[in-house]
């Protein structure tokens, strides 16, 4: 095991971003392979409840490490800002009302990787959807996740040209009947 209390904070730092890229990397590769053999898989039902799980998980965790017990919109902001999104992306949010924020991802590195691996663009929207919604879900119940946009959907007009996708997230008021 590593032995983590001997490493210094930038090491600890270093090790840690190095495995997650290559978690992110392989987990890419992984479903690749699965949408070339078995396009279908990747539309069932067990790789959409991975996928919510995926981002129930994390959410759990991160929320172990981050006191989001105030709740509301800023603790799903705080949340987001600590995610893999976070880690692995240059991520744009943006707080709009007392209850939504946008999140735009600037120069998405999945779609860099992409184009240098010859593909036009990776349709994300899809799974993307599903891994939000577990994962800003787990962290409050009445969350709604609009996607604006994900390739190989055109932006919106004003919508910079460096922004690979963007989503609103809002908490909705629970009816009482």
């Amino acid at each position: 095991m590593l032995e983590i209390e001997g490493l210094s904070k930038d090491n600890v730092y270093n090790v840690m971003r190095e495995l997650l890229y290559s978690f992110n990397y392989v987990w890419f590769l992984f479903e690749e392979a699965v949408k070339s053999k078995h396009p279908e898989e990747l539309e069932g039902e067990e790789f959409r409840r991975l996928y919510k799980e995926f981002g129930s998980y994390q959410a759990k965790r991160l929320s172990r490490a981050i006191d989001i017990s105030a709740g509301g919109i800023d603790a799903l902001i705080q949340l987001l800002k600590h995610s893999h999104w976070a880690v692995f992306e240059r991520i744009e949010v943006k707080k709009l009302t007392g209850e939504s924020f946008r999140m735009r991802t600037i120069e998405c590195s999945t779609q860099k990787a992409a184009k240098r691996w010859g593909m036009e663009y990776r349709a994300c929207g899809p799974t993307g959807s599903l891994v939000r919604t577990g994962f800003f879900e787990r962290a409050n119940k009445n969350v709604k996740i609009q996607r604006v946009f994900t390739p190989p959907e055109i932006r919106p007009e004003g919508t910079p040209e460096n922004v690979s996708c963007e989503w609103l997230i809002s908490i909705e008021e629970q009816s009482v009947l």
